[in-house]
């Protein structure tokens, strides 16, 4: 997992799985940006081949934290079987940037 700063963007590039064995390294690192003051949070994808309900609970928390705190997380570079269980889940719909603006109010 490697995180940039750029353009008042934090961005952590995470590589492999995000499942029981490391989501807790991936909910740390967002934690920890958030209760820094980052304000805009963006999870790249790319680089991650799976992506287990371990791994969906922590970027839902980590999305849910930080609204609370006033800031965005959102996910990209989702493909594939990532891309899908995003999908499935309903989870691009607010996870993925762009989707909550392609969404209308009443959800149709």
């Amino acid at each position: 997992m490697h995180t940039t700063r750029q353009d008042g963007r934090a961005t952590i590039a995470a590589r492999g799985s995000i499942d029981l064995h490391s989501s807790d390294e991936l909910r740390s690192r967002l934690t920890e940006l958030v209760d820094a003051g980052e304000r805009v949070v963006v999870v790249d994808l790319t680089a991650v081949d799976f992506c287990d309900s371990s791994g969906l609970n922590v970027l839902v928390r980590a999305y849910k934290h930080a609204r609370a705190q006033n800031a965005t997380l959102t996910v990209t570079g989702a493909y594939g079987r990532v891309e899908n269980v995003l999908r499935t889940t309903g989870l691009d719909r607010f996870l993925i940037a762009g989707r909550a603006e392609e969404t209308p109010a009443d959800g149709r």
